[in-house]
């Protein structure tokens, strides 16, 4: 039996969830509402952009939502390379339809068996004029290939989208089907997770890291990724 030789080198993703927002901090559904950055989002993304100063990626991919691709250029603007920001589509957050812009127990007043049902199964049920799960497992499932398709081994990609999406998305790099599994891991405004791709083999570096947002700048940059 022929060994499958790996590569000297992985191909590493950085997956950072967005700054926080006005909505988040009024615990409002925010899904495909272009809601902007408040100043402690924008703060977020800088020192979440000295965590990442030193490492120069190969490739910058965002959700073109405003929350995203300002923190996308704002972690940019304190790196030591000059990568575009490449935005796409299909890295939007979920729709949450009629409930955008509601809190929790405003669209248990409006719509309680809705809510209900999708508490109990977030995967089948969907909000009123919302965007089923099984379709963004999809466009996250397109975003998964085309990242492993246009890396190389020694390659780093930074990846700023959104809760719901980035969930989607690593499962689908990690090739995990057990939807009920990851929808359980949680990603906080400007976390970051890490996975490395051994040619055709993921594994799961570290998630959910906020370290960043709780040190001073020079604490900060003093602070290094696992090799």
């Amino acid at each position: 039996m022929t060994e499958r030789v790996m590569p000297n080198a992985p191909h590493r993703f950085f997956f950072v969830r967005h700054g926080v927002t006005d909505w988040n901090r009024e615990f409002r559904y925010q899904g495909r509402s272009d809601v902007d950055l408040n100043d402690d989002g924008v703060e977020q993304a800088r020192r979440t952009g000295l965590r990442l100063s030193r490492i120069v990626p190969s490739r910058v991919y965002a959700s073109p939502l405003k929350r995203a691709r300002r923190t996308a250029e704002v972690i940019m603007e304190n790196n030591s390379g000059d990568t575009a920001i490449e935005l796409c589509g299909d890295l939007k957050e979920i729709s949450f339809g009629l409930w955008e812009g509601m809190t929790a127990p405003e669209i248990k007043a409006r719509y309680p068996e809705t809510l209900e049902a999708w508490r109990k199964a977030p995967f089948t049920a969907v909000p009123e004029d919302g965007e089923p799960f099984a379709e963004v497992a999809l466009r996250s499932s397109r975003v998964a290939e085309s990242l492993k398709e246009a890396g190389n081994p020694g390659d780093v990609t930074f990846v700023i989208a959104h809760g719901a999406v980035m969930r989607a998305l690593i499962a689908a790099v990690m090739n995990i089907e057990e939807i009920d599994l990851f929808w359980r891991v949680r990603f906080d405004n400007c976390s970051i997770s890490a996975l490395d791709m051994w040619g055709a083999r993921p594994s799961l570096l570290f998630s959910n890291d906020t370290y960043h947002l709780r040190l001073a700048d020079d604490e900060i940059k003093l602070l290094t990724f696992p090799e």
